[in-house]
């Protein structure tokens, strides 16, 4: 980021090392260093784009640990990334998230940068011209976290989404969450899937998608929500 530092303080900025484990390695050369580093595990982050947009769109949240530190990946994406740098990826296929060929109802929940991975679903249904889509989101602020805000309302206007329910857990006096969001639609959520909808879940597997599944086996029951899955109508993409 052309900003003058010590080796110490790179890596400080960019390794998971506490002070003691940074002073062993004072005096290695930078082979030495790279050399004894362990390789870092790869990073998968859902894609928000289709191909034939001719780019490739993330949506990165930058992690920050409770004493600064930024996250590996994200922290290098958001803070250390130039703009037109080259990046070592590969993409890798999901084949049990691509939407299905049909024009069936879709119901889409997501929370977070679960985001992406619906957005490249409705971007794709839109180009079948697949109409029927219903996207249910929760994020903590609409100030803050309204991700894709004037892209969702257009493809509102124009009939791509049918509807759209957001759920916002740090705005009102009541945390509210996608979870609680899929609930309050139950009859509506109900009436989708007896008219063939296939549901897709996208975001944090901790919270949001136990909550999700629960909100659903009380809509559904048990029997049809096993149905739907052993059909490959009920999709999750959870990390």
């Amino acid at each position: 980021d052309s900003r003058p530092m010590t080796l110490s303080e790179a890596l400080a900025t960019r390794l998971p090392l506490p002070d003691s484990q940074l002073d062993i390695l004072t005096g290695f050369t930078p082979q030495r260093l790279v050399d004894a580093l362990p390789a870092l595990p790869h990073r998968e982050y859902s894609i928000a784009s289709l191909p034939a947009d001719g780019r490739l769109e993330l949506l990165v949240r930058q992690t920050r640990h409770a004493d600064g530190r930024l996250g590996l990946a994200s922290g290098w994406l958001t803070e250390f990334a130039r703009e037109g740098a080259s990046i070592a990826l590969r993409v890798r296929t999901n084949r049990s998230f691509h939407p299905p060929e049909d024009g069936r109802p879709l119901v889409l929940i997501g929370n977070g940068t679960g985001l992406a991975g619906l957005r490249a679903l409705i971007k794709a249904r839109a180009e079948a011209g697949h109409h029927r889509n219903w996207l249910l989101f929760g994020e903590r602020s609409a100030a803050h976290d309204s991700f894709h805000a004037e892209e969702l309302q257009a493809w509102l206007s124009q009939g791509v989404l049918q509807r759209i329910d957001h759920a916002w857990s740090r705005d009102g006096a009541m945390p509210r969450y996608v979870q609680d969001a899929v609930f309050a639609q139950a009859a509506t959520i109900a009436a989708w899937v007896e008219q063939g909808a296939s549901i897709y879940v996208c975001g944090s597997l901790q919270g949001m998608a136990a909550g999700v599944q629960d909100a659903l086996l009380r809509i559904l029951g048990e029997s049809t929500l096993q149905r739907l899955t052993e059909a490959g109508s009920y999709r999750r993409d959870v990390y």
